[in-house]
């Protein structure tokens, strides 16, 4: 198909199809948690996945970064596939959700990230790991204490 308008319409065009990507990612995330539940029983989409997108929607306007931020536990607590995520939404925002999709068993250190190198996906980490920070307050305190220390990545004594 020919695009025959000005650049003011297909500025308008891109971007219309740009939001509706975002709505996309909402629905299928949405779909795929459906009936899952956080550790306060809260709908785990709202309380986490909109918390993650609402986060990264103060720091960036990336609709590939904020769809992945919607997608970024499909990988890890649904069924969905990495092909699957490619055929909906392409290969960009499949290849963001799975940098931060761990890998194997957690052990005493935690999960492995071995995939998490961009600046996009650190930025879903963090907006992930603020978000799982702000909602500890039912944890056990071993939990908060590994999770905290495993959140450090500066020293925070002098030797």
């Amino acid at each position: 198909m020919k695009y025959l308008g000005g650049k003011r319409e297909l500025k308008k065009l891109v971007k219309n199809k740009m939001e509706d990507i975002l709505s996309k990612a909402h629905d299928f995330a949405q779909e795929k948690h459906k009936g899952q539940k956080d550790d306060v029983e809260k709908d785990y989409f709202e309380n986490h996945l909109i918390h993650v997108y609402t986060i990264l929607r103060k720091v960036t306007t990336d609709k590939n970064v904020l769809s992945a931020a919607l997608l970024h536990d499909t990988l890890e607590d649904t069924n969905t596939t990495y092909e699957e995520l490619v055929k909906e939404f392409g290969k960009e925002i499949a290849d963001l959700v799975n940098e931060v999709t761990h890998e194997g068993k957690k052990t005493e250190q935690g999960f492995f990230f071995p995939r998490l190198h961009s600046r996009e996906a650190v930025l879903i980490k963090f907006a992930d790991r603020l978000s799982n920070l702000s909602r500890m307050e039912n944890w056990d305190e071993k939990r908060k204490e590994h999770y905290l220390k495993k959140s450090k990545f500066w020293r925070s004594e002098l030797n």
